[in-house]
């Protein structure tokens, strides 16, 4: 004879409600358990010299959020300190989390396979993350979904402009296909993504922004730190800001829900001495957070490692603030990164520095030897005019092939425009190329570069592309 429970259906809402409470319950006990035996076996953390983040009634906190469940990973604790303080809060997703293709089939026991069925897990992400939202005490009218692609906002960023909207692979939309978004029905291009987060910035004036950092490894992170910097320069604002990290391989450690723990930044923040700034959490904040990141049952079931976010501190990253004076070393090795040959051919970017002279932008780059003539340089810059516009800003695309004297020039939003040169000059192993302001636009407050192809083999996982400010010319 079949035993009752045989006979009912899994994909009941009843028996999906029980087995969503036993799991968060079951889950809960053992990480706790956990958590309190890993806290006594733990050594001690190499100190960090960290500031801790002051928050008053006065400040207008925005949380720029690649997907949903980044705002509860990354800042929890920030968002209950802001409300605790009295300040104003806004979350702002900028995708729906469609991208995701673990977390159906676990837990709605359905692998998507059609748009439809990929829009409808975007729909589900954005109720879990309204869910998460209100057990961190935000309102509904704190939240803003813009519902552009999961996972194609470093593809939007360098490539689709004000040229034909970028189609998603998932949900097969050209358009934000979300009646959640703030900006349902807009076509799917880096001009309109820019212009919706530089409207809800003008709107809100925000004293405080958190966003990614660039050494975050997830592309829509990278794009959307890179779209947050476009826009705070486009508008000339000067916020806080305070960069958070969620994808970094190895990190955190212990991989393993340890709340009574501090948090550190990566390693690769202290290599490139970025100041950490933290949250110190109370242990009721730290469950709360918890209970936060749960909401995202989703991506939590599958991905458990999100957990372990959850500990006594948020960290905080000050921004690099890339420019000439900065350590040019170290920040060549970090982002332009190029896979070992070998030590001795290695062509590697060793250092790079930018200028700006008489109305021409100088970009020079030293390498690790000089280049051969069978051997090229790939790379975009993007400049941003002084005045602002950065999205009506010429998007260059740049090859130069070892030994030659210019470097072939097109841009990206006109592709069938005549390509032009630019100036190369060499010493030695180091590479210049020189811009006139008629392909940069004049003065222009700095430039997007990115090393797509170098020379010898690239890690394409480490490519990224960099903000570097370039300080206003001495009359």
């Amino acid at each position: 004879m079949r035993r009752r429970a045989d006979t009912v259906s899994y994909g009941s809402p009843r028996n999906r409600h029980i087995a969503t409470v036993v799991a968060a319950v079951v889950l809960s006990g053992a990480m706790f358990v956990s958590a309190f035996i890993m806290a006594r076996l733990l050594p001690a953390a190499a100190p960090a010299v960290q500031t801790e983040i002051m928050i008053t009634n006065t400040d207008r906190v925005l949380v720029v959020s690649p997907h949903p469940d980044d705002e509860s990973i990354a800042c929890s604790g920030l968002i209950q300190h802001a409300l605790e303080a009295g300040a104003q809060v806004r979350v702002l997703w900028m995708t729906a989390g469609d991208h995701n293709i673990v977390g159906p089939p676990l837990f709605w026991r359905k692998a998507p396979v059609t748009p439809a069925q990929f829009r409808d897990i975007g729909h589900k992400r954005m109720q879990e993350a309204m869910a998460a939202a209100r057990v961190l005490g935000l309102s509904p009218e704190d939240l803003i979904f813009l519902g552009y692609p999961d996972g194609g906002l470093s593809d939007i960023f360098m490539n689709v402009w004000t040229s034909k909207p970028y189609r998603s692979g998932l949900t097969n939309a050209t358009s934000v296909p979300y009646a959640e978004s703030a900006v349902a029905g807009q076509p799917q291009t880096a001009m309109n993504l820019l212009t919706d987060v530089e409207q809800v910035m003008t709107s809100f004036q925000p004293t405080i922004v958190a966003y990614p950092n660039l050494i975050d490894d997830h592309p829509d992170h990278q794009a959307t730190g890179l779209f947050v910097t476009a826009a705070l320069a486009d508008l000339h604002l000067s916020p806080r800001r305070l960069e958070y990290v969620v994808h970094v391989k190895g990190w955190p450690r212990p991989l393993r829900y340890v709340p009574f723990v501090d948090a550190y930044a990566p390693p690769a923040a202290r290599v490139l001495g970025l100041r950490e700034e933290v949250i110190h959490l109370t242990p009721q904040e730290v469950w709360i957070k918890t209970r936060a990141i749960q909401a995202h049952a989703s991506e939590l079931l599958p991905l458990a490692t999100l957990i372990t976010f959850a500990r006594r501190t948020e960290v905080f990253l000050a921004p690099a603030d890339l420019s000439e004076s900065t350590d040019a070393v170290r920040v060549a090795q970090f982002f332009f990164p190029v896979s070992r040959v070998s030590d001795e051919q290695r062509p590697v970017i060793r250092r790079f520095s930018a200028m700006e002279s008489s109305g021409s932008l100088q970009l020079s780059l030293e390498l690790g030897r000089s280049l051969s003539r069978l051997e090229e340089l790939e790379l975009f810059v993007f400049p941003l005019p002084a005045s602002g516009n950065f999205g009506s800003a010429p998007k260059l695309h740049v090859v130069y092939r070892g030994g030659a004297a210019s470097a072939e020039v097109s841009d990206l939003e006109h592709p069938t425009a005549k390509q032009v040169t630019a100036n190369v000059s060499h010493n030695g192993a180091t590479v210049s190329l020189t811009f006139d302001a008629a392909l940069t636009g004049a003065h222009p407050q700095g430039f997007f570069l990115r090393v797509e192809k170098g020379p010898g083999r690239v890690d394409l996982t480490r490519s990224r592309t960099v903000w570097i400010g370039i300080a206003p010319a001495v009359s």
